[in-house]
């Protein structure tokens, strides 16, 4: 019997609620003490860093793959 433990495809619902309730306090307590403006700008560097982290990890995993073919 294999006693390697199964990848999860996808992430669990209530790590994804935790992190929009993180995020969502983050912009409501920026909204508290700035203005509607400046939480927009959060949320659009929220955003960013988000498209950039997800795009670098393919990118690696992407580069991972590659040199693994070529190693064979």
């Amino acid at each position: 019997m294999d006693s390697a433990a199964a990848k999860p495809i996808h992430r669990s619902w209530i790590v994804l609620a935790a992190k929009a309730v993180v995020v969502l306090q983050s912009l409501a307590i920026v909204y508290m003490l700035t203005s509607a403006w400046v939480t927009a700008a959060v949320s659009a560097g929220f955003v960013v860093v988000l498209t950039a982290v997800k795009a670098l990890s393919r990118a690696s995993r992407q580069a991972d793959r590659i040199f693994e073919e070529e190693l064979r």
